[in-house]
């Protein structure tokens, strides 16, 4: 146990003192902020339309329209709805920035020979990709503090904009351990990106076809959810024009990460089945139709059954790797 921990430790030190990291970090704040400024430029186009039922650009806008959509662009913009608000753009971009760490970390060691001197060492195959995976989660854990806090600034300066809300007194204990439960859960939902990532590396031997593999994945989840909006849109309509193609995409995007991710961060109200409606806080909810599920406890128990396979068979890999060749 002892000599694992000095693995966990010693990943996490040459995590930190990689420039990449705070490179990958700096520009997640700053998509952050980014996003409260386009809210803020949004806002003022719909209400300048309000008066003139023109847009800031020359577009047409029915003044009740926009005086609809600049009253829910000023609750977005106003604590507590202003932390998930920004929040989403974390867990949309985190990702990437965290299979992008995870490959460099894990990749380079094959590129440098580092890894190969510390099997000959004697350290056991088998423990080795679980403790990269673990230090990795304890940067992704690091990462989502470090924007966690920095989200309060930029939620202050987003609410500002709106010229309305009551700051951070509009945040009691409640709004505090619900966004704490968020935040945790949007950690807990990128640990099989992260064992895919070790596992990509060890099967590659590098860190460029690491990287490749990663993001190429993560590119097709997002490629499959677009799809996905429009077909499941068809099922719950109960067409029969796009049913076939539906029954061979579905059972598979159902056992991705990104659609048991969607559940464990919406906590078993995933967004398709939440009504696309103008009214925000619309109670309609859509029944899943086959074989989308909306139990955390089925997608925590899918996410560690990804988790497992990647990290077993990284470990199977450098099992039957040669080291003295």
């Amino acid at each position: 146990m002892r000599e694992w921990l000095g693995l966990v430790a010693a990943e996490l030190l040459k995590v930190g003192r990689r420039k990449i990291t705070w490179v990958l970090l700096a520009a997640l704040v700053a998509a952050n902020a980014l996003h409260g400024r386009s809210l803020r430029t949004e806002l003022l186009d719909y209400r300048q339309a309000m008066q003139s039922g023109v847009g800031r650009f020359g577009q047409a806008i029915a003044p009740e329209v926009a005086r609809a959509t600049a009253a829910d662009l000023a609750r977005r913009m106003t604590f507590p709805d202003v932390l998930d608000e920004v929040w989403v753009i974390t867990d949309f971009w985190g990702v990437f920035a965290l299979i992008i760490l995870a490959a460099l970390q894990s990749g380079e060691e094959s590129e440098l020979g580092t890894g190969r001197r510390l099997l000959l060492r004697g350290v056991r195959r088998g423990t080795w990709p679980l403790a990269k995976l673990c230090a990795l989660a304890a940067a992704a854990a690091g990462f989502w503090s470090v924007l966690a806090l920095t989200i309060l600034p930029i939620g202050l300066w987003t609410e500002a904009q709106a010229g309305s809300g009551g700051g951070l007194g509009a945040l009691d204990g409640h709004v505090w351990a619900a966004h704490l439960g968020q935040l945790a859960r949007s950690w807990l939902a990128t640990i099989p990106y992260l064992a895919f990532s070790v596992w990509a590396a060890t099967l590659a031997r590098g860190a460029g076809p690491a990287l490749a593999l990663g993001l190429g994945g993560r590119f097709v989840e997002l490629g499959s959810t677009v799809a996905g909006a429009v077909l499941v849109g068809m099922e719950m309509m109960e067409s029969s024009a796009t049913h076939a193609l539906y029954a061979v995409w579905a059972p598979l995007h159902a056992l991705s990460f990104d659609w048991s991710g969607k559940v464990i961060r919406a906590w078993g109200n995933p967004s398709w089945a939440q009504p696309l409606s103008p009214i925000p806080s619309s109670p309609v909810r859509y029944s899943l139709p086959w074989p989308f599920f909306d139990s955390p406890l089925t997608a925590l128990l899918i996410l560690l059954a990804w988790t497992v396979l990647w990290i077993a068979w990284a470990g199977w890999s450098l099992r039957r790797r040669d080291i003295t060749a």
